[in-house]
């Protein structure tokens, strides 16, 4: 999985114009949002959005391989305790979304830190996504 950042134009129909170029190429979107004109979303095929977006002239700001925890949602507080811990080592999370299964999606400062400290909140192997 990875995670396109793409800077909108502030005109109306932004993300209509983005998610059907994506679906017309085939690049489904497997969570993500909006936040004024940037948005992250998480696709499979990270080179091929990113292709198919600056083609049609949109400003791919990264497309990078995001950390992918998950959180047991019965259990109120680990978003909490997982900032925490990354904060104790001086990482910071630069974004964080919900994927469609409810994956914590993060990107940070230190992707090879926050990875190792995340790991007691990594996907079991059957709710784990590929890359």
């Amino acid at each position: 999985m990875y995670d396109v950042h793409v800077m909108f134009n502030d005109t109306p129909g932004e993300l209509a114009r983005f998610g059907q170029l994506l679906g017309r190429n085939g690049v489904g979107l497997e969570g993500g949002g909006v936040f004024g004109t940037e948005a992250h979303f998480l696709v499979d095929e990270g080179e091929k959005a990113r292709i198919v977006l600056l083609e049609a002239g949109f400003r791919v700001q990264a497309v990078r391989k995001p950390l992918i925890g998950k959180l047991k949602q019965e259990r109120p507080g680990e978003l909490g305790e997982i900032a925490a811990a990354l904060a104790t080592q001086g990482v910071s999370i630069l974004t964080q979304y919900s994927d469609h299964a409810n994956h914590l999606i993060l990107l940070t400062d230190n992707d090879k830190l926050a990875a190792e400290i995340i790991k007691p909140w990594a996907p079991h192997a059957k709710d784990e996504l590929t890359s």
